[in-house]
């Protein structure tokens, strides 16, 4: 059984943070952005939430500033796209890699296609991150089937 949201203690392990005091600051900063809030009750953190702090921990890891990436992790957290253990999409399709230059950011849904999410920056790329890598490491640690074992299942 998928549980659909974890704690604060339980999203640092996960994503590979040492403090939930990262959490407050990428939060309080507007890094992260989550779409549930709740008054009065402890944080919860959902599984797309869980994939945009790893994305986070992958850029801190590569040495990015994510300070000054802040806009771009807006961008990518409030474009349209969706990530649950079975399904990693948007409009065009499954999304493969995310590239962050600067303050723009793109999804790649392979070689061939790359979906520019913002229109501001130039096309210098910074870092590029498997989504998909980091996607399957998630369902992995929650012990979730990936994506491609649905596929080969329906």
């Amino acid at each position: 059984m998928f549980i659909d949201s974890f704690d604060a203690k339980r999203a640092c392990e996960l994503c590979g943070f040492r403090t939930v005091s990262m959490l407050d600051y990428l939060e309080r900063s507007g890094i992260l952005v989550r779409v549930e809030k709740r008054r009065g009750k402890g944080r919860r953190y959902r599984f797309r939430d869980l994939l945009v702090l790893k994305a986070i921990k992958a850029l801190l890891d590569q040495g990015a500033s994510v300070s000054s990436l802040k806009t771009a992790l807006r961008e990518f957290q409030n474009w349209r796209w969706k990530a649950e253990p079975t399904v990693l999409e948007n409009h065009l399709g499954g999304l493969k890699y995310l590239i962050v230059s600067g303050k723009s950011v793109y999804f790649a849904h392979s070689s061939n296609i790359l979906v520019e999410l913002s229109d501001r920056g130039q096309l210098a790329f910074s870092f590029i991150l498997d989504l998909d890598r980091l996607h399957n490491e998630l369902c992995k640690d929650l012990g979730q089937p990936r994506q491609d074992e649905f596929e080969l299942v329906a």
